[in-house]
């Protein structure tokens, strides 16, 4: 038995009046899930079922197990099972539009705004649940940022987010009014608002920002360049939202070094500090340790440094769930 699990089991008891007695199993997945142990969580919850199949929190656990397994399809079905079952929890609301999201990404064009739509709309219930919780507002301005009009995306209304979001936090409003201007490529009002805020000017956000517009105009040369002065910032280690962004220039110094075909040796070296600084229990929204060995195999390729790279590709072809990237390993020339 290894630690994780005894210390589960050791959390599965509960003093009970007059002796110790076992926890029920969703105490216990309660336990698993604040350890990311999505196999041991989805391995107790399946057999019950039956027990718990009204049970909004149990369909929300299984749900996450199976998120935190890559299994976007059961993910997407059991987190909405759970949101039906109780549609006032912001947070069954806000992990059932992240699982529709997940699967709009897999699955042809002509489903994919169901599930995209179905992805908006729960991120606006959470949002409305609670308000004031910039998370949940964030990931709906995102959504209509990134989304397509025939989708549900609006940048009018990511823009009407981020006004409001402005009243609860000065700096998260104007970050989000700053991605709205890239999105609809409108440099001088991006520019003007950072040319107004001095606390702008020394975040990373501004430069990560226009090095993604750089990489949607494929000048790569450029967005480097907007990486690197990302990462060369001296930013509080307690800001974990500055440390993202950090992060995020990091890889995408890697990845436009590789669609770029530019600056190789730039690119690998920030992919191995990448590596070497993701930790995926804390940053979770960052592209995790698959994707970086995969972009820094394809770097390894570029520079006929076959070894290197099969030496990172093999293990992952292995042990890979994620169907892009097996995809995208499929397609090299090895």
């Amino acid at each position: 038995m290894g630690l994780t699990t005894k210390i589960a089991v050791v959390a599965g008891l509960i003093w009970a009046g007059y002796g110790w007695a076992a926890a029920s199993p969703l105490e216990q997945a309660n336990a698993l899930l604040e350890q990311k142990n999505y196999q041991q969580l989805q391995a107790l919850l399946e057999p019950a079922q039956r027990q718990y199949r009204r049970d909004a929190n149990y369909w929300y656990l299984l749900g996450r197990a199976a998120m935190g397994l890559s299994d976007t399809a059961a993910a997407e079905k059991h987190l909405k099972r759970a949101a039906e079952l109780n549609s006032n929890q912001a947070e069954y609301q806000f992990w059932y539009g992240q699982s529709s999201c997940n699967q709009a990404q897999n699955v042809n064009m002509l489903r994919a705004r169901g599930f995209a739509i179905r992805c908006r709309d729960a991120f606006a219930a959470a949002a409305t649940l609670e308000p004031e919780n910039l998370s949940y507002q964030r990931a709906l301005a995102q959504f209509h940022i990134q989304a397509p009009a025939i989708a549900g995306g609006d940048k009018k209304e990511a823009l009407s987010i981020a006004q409001r979001v402005r009243q609860l936090d000065a700096l998260q409003g104007d970050l989000l009014e700053l991605e709205v201007h890239v999105a609809n490529q409108d440099l001088t009002a991006f520019e003007a608002l950072v040319g107004g805020s001095e606390l702008l000017q020394a975040r990373p956000e501004p430069f990560v920002l226009r090095g993604f517009y750089q990489q949607q105009q494929d000048a790569h040369e450029q967005a480097i360049a907007e990486f690197e002065q990302a990462t060369q910032l001296s930013i509080d280690p307690d800001d974990k939202t500055a440390v993202t962004q950090v992060l995020t220039a990091w890889y995408q110094l890697g990845r436009s070094a590789l669609v770029g075909k530019t600056q190789l040796d730039k690119g690998i070296a920030a992919l191995q500090h990448y590596r070497t600084q993701l930790d995926t229990a804390e940053f979770t929204a960052l592209p995790d340790m698959d994707w970086a060995d995969l972009r820094l195999a394809q770097l390894y390729l570029l520079q006929e440094e076959t070894e290197l790279a099969l030496a990172l590709l093999e293990p992952l072809k292995a042990s890979s769930q994620d169907q892009r990237i097996l995809a995208e390993i499929n397609k090299l020339s090895i």
